[in-house]
């Protein structure tokens, strides 16, 4: 009875086997041979893991094969650890007893806890710094940015058009209004969901009284971009507001010519390619000067204020209204006054000629020409803002300058602290001396004074 039970086991097999040869010799032809993957790596996720590894760790090559042995048994252990997190949640989801699926969930966060740390020991390995949420993005790589400026119970919202520049100054901007918080998240709900725009930096500005009010405009943000998964590829800084200027904008009219002041040159709001700069205003330009005020984050609230003289009464109205009406179709009128001040001028022919410093100074003599040039004689230069890039004491350079109504301002291209011109804004006393002090322009176009001593000049016969 045995023996034939193994004659029929025989046969069994004997007819089996065509078809276990067939099945081997497919696996055969599906799988490289044990040479084959040893001598080549073909998973190209694995194979970019020990490329990094070796470029970045600059491996040598008596170094090489510990090194791609660790990659090898790290990502395959992660891979294992995908699996059965993968197989513990099935299981979980479909268990029908509480018991049985705490003792899963439980299993689950352990496996977790485990390929957290293999992906911690293999970016050591490959020398990675992890990209990470809400993690600073570098300004070239941005697709979008964003500036919002707390302002009572609203948001003054700006749009970054492209290109995006780091330095303040070379940014353009386009508002999208004045909103309320509900309508901001809204609004960055909006720009998440478009991938087109990421990766998008959002840039929150506050003051005194904003403080926690944006604080917490920024959590509610952090949550609208886990919710549209995008955290990965946002930044949302927030920065308290700094000095931007003493709230005016002005804009000098005098013999009908306008003057306007800027800190830097500046790109036109239209995207033009002639910059706005310090000196006169081209009548056709002035809209654009106008939303350039408008348009700078951290510049508004503020007002814009006519200073002319009786000759130029007519185009003083007609500067009030293009900013009226500039204002009122951005419809931010809360935001942006206007105010009209008549001058008594200052005659162009008092500041001509040369003057001595009857003080020490900075500047030591000043000859003021004709047609906006002057040159200017350095002093022994005094303070902490004589940088490297300032005029260097005892010299003699050129500068330019222009008259507001009353008052002569010259600059000469001397370089402070801050990277910006200092600029010198000269007005005549009582006993006719030329008072002459040091300053800056903010970026609302105001004048302020950089501290010291006024230094007095008398006019040079």
């Amino acid at each position: 009875m045995r023996s034939e039970r193994i004659k029929k086991l025989l046969c069994v097999l004997c007819l089996g086997l065509p078809a276990v040869w067939a099945a081997v010799a497919a696996a055969q032809s599906e799988t490289p041979s044990v040479m084959t993957r040893v001598q080549r790596e073909e998973d190209p996720e694995l194979g970019d893991l020990i490329r990094l590894a070796m470029e970045n760790r600059k491996v040598k090559r008596e170094e090489a094969f510990e090194v791609v042995r660790k990659v090898t048994q790290s990502y395959a252990q992660i891979k294992l650890l995908d699996q059965q997190i993968a197989e513990v949640s099935r299981k979980a989801e479909s268990a029908k007893m509480a018991e049985m699926r705490g003792e899963l969930l439980l299993t689950k966060a352990e496996l977790e806890s485990k390929r957290i740390t293999e992906v911690a020991n293999l970016r050591e390995m490959v020398g990675i710094l992890p990209q990470l949420p809400l993690a600073t993005l570098p300004i070239e790589a941005l697709k979008g940015r964003v500036s919002l400026q707390l302002i009572g119970e609203r948001v003054y919202v700006l749009d970054g058009q492209p290109p995006f520049r780091e330095f303040w100054a070379a940014q353009r901007w386009k508002l999208v209004g004045l909103l309320s918080e509900k309508e901001t998240l809204e609004y960055v709900h909006k720009r998440l969901q478009d991938k087109e725009s990421l990766p998008m930096l959002f840039h929150i500005y506050y003051d005194s009284e904003t403080d926690s009010q944006a604080r917490g405009l920024r959590e509610k943000m952090i949550s609208v971009a886990k919710d549209t998964h995008s955290q990965m590829d946002t930044e949302m800084r927030l920065e308290r507001i700094s000095f931007t200027g003493s709230g005016k904008s002005t804009f000098f009219l005098r013999k009908d010519k306008i003057t306007t002041f800027y800190t830097h040159a500046m790109p036109r709001p239209d995207g033009g390619p002639e910059p706005l700069v310090t000196g006169l205003v081209a009548p056709k330009d002035l809209e654009q000067h106008i939303l350039w005020r408008l348009m700078r984050p951290k510049n508004v609230p503020l007002t814009f204020r006519i200073e002319y003289d009786q000759a130029s009464a007519s185009l003083a109205k007609q500067v009030a209204d293009a900013a009226k009406a500039v204002v009122k179709r951005l419809g931010i009128a809360e935001l942006a006054g206007v105010e009209e001040t008549l001058v008594e001028p200052v005659p162009e022919t008092v500041f001509l000629g040369r003057w001595g410093g009857a003080t020490r100074g900075d500047i030591q003599a000043i000859d003021v020409q004709p047609d906006g040039v002057c040159q200017v004689a350095m002093g022994d230069r005094f303070g902490k803002d004589t940088t490297p890039e300032a005029v260097k004491a005892h010299t003699s350079v050129s500068g330019t300058w222009f008259l507001t109504t009353n008052e002569i301002v010259i600059d000469i291209k001397d370089k402070n602290e801050w990277g910006t011109d200092s600029i010198y804004r000269g007005y005549l006393d009582k006993d006719g001396n030329l008072i002459v002090d040091k300053g800056v322009i903010y970026p609302q176009g105001s004048w302020h004074n950089s501290g010291g001593p006024s230094m007095v000049f008398k006019k040079m016969e």
